[in-house]
């Protein structure tokens, strides 16, 4: 039996709120659990009631090797639960780099013009 960690969603319409579960991979989302392990109320504005967890219960099931969902992974990590199993989050588009200073393109270019200098090795044309 393949166990996850995924939210179970309950309440009403437009006033959800989750209960995190260790569930039977095969079972649909609002099924059969086997073990709670706390909740999530995203329209809560205390943080600290936002997401509540047994951490301890929510360690054992990872390393006897529940598979956590995406959105479960990044809660557990915003809360310091550190794993091997917990996923990062799927990137977005990246960042431009900052343009670097004024002061560190003059230092920059000399360096750079340097290599180009040096003689380069002739080849025989043939």
């Amino acid at each position: 039996m393949s166990v996850k960690l995924r939210l179970k969603r309950m309440g009403r319409s437009n006033r959800s709120f989750f209960r995190l579960n260790a569930i039977d991979s095969r079972s649909p989302r609002d099924g059969r659990v086997i073990e709670e392990l706390g909740h999530y109320d995203p329209r809560d504005k205390d943080q600290s009631k936002q997401f509540v967890a047994k951490l301890d219960r929510c360690r054992y099931w990872l390393d006897h090797g529940a598979v956590p969902s995406e959105t479960v992974s990044s809660l557990l990590k915003k809360n310091g639960v550190e794993h091997k199993s917990l996923k990062l989050p799927r990137p977005g588009k990246p960042k431009a780099a900052p343009a670097p200073a004024e002061g560190a393109k003059t230092e920059a270019a000399p360096a750079a013009a340097t290599p180009a200098e040096a003689p380069a090795a002739e080849t025989p044309a043939t």
